[in-house]
């Protein structure tokens, strides 16, 4: 993940990660970045946020400091329900 958006892909948490990081703040907004990010990218998902968006939202809050907002974002977009598990 390029975290602050300088092109440095290598300065940041893998995906994996992202998702199994615990707790609230930065970790918190980790996990809903990837779930996002995933959801974005799959087809047979129709996700609220675009990919690119996705990744925008993310580095925004990374360099503001304000990841509550950002998480909460993408956090009612990934609770929206699943098509490809019917729920």
């Amino acid at each position: 993940i390029d975290i602050n958006g300088d092109g440095d892909k290598l300065d940041g948490p893998t995906l994996i990660e992202g998702l199994n990081s615990g707790g609230g703040g930065i970790n918190a907004l980790f996990r809903h970045a990837v779930a996002a990010l995933l959801n974005s990218a799959n087809a047979d998902i129709d996700a609220e946020i675009s990919t690119a968006n996705v990744i925008a939202l993310f580095q925004a809050a990374i360099i503001s400091g304000d990841y509550e907002a950002v998480k909460n974002i993408f956090a009612a977009a990934n609770e929206l329900g699943c098509p490809i598990s019917g729920k």
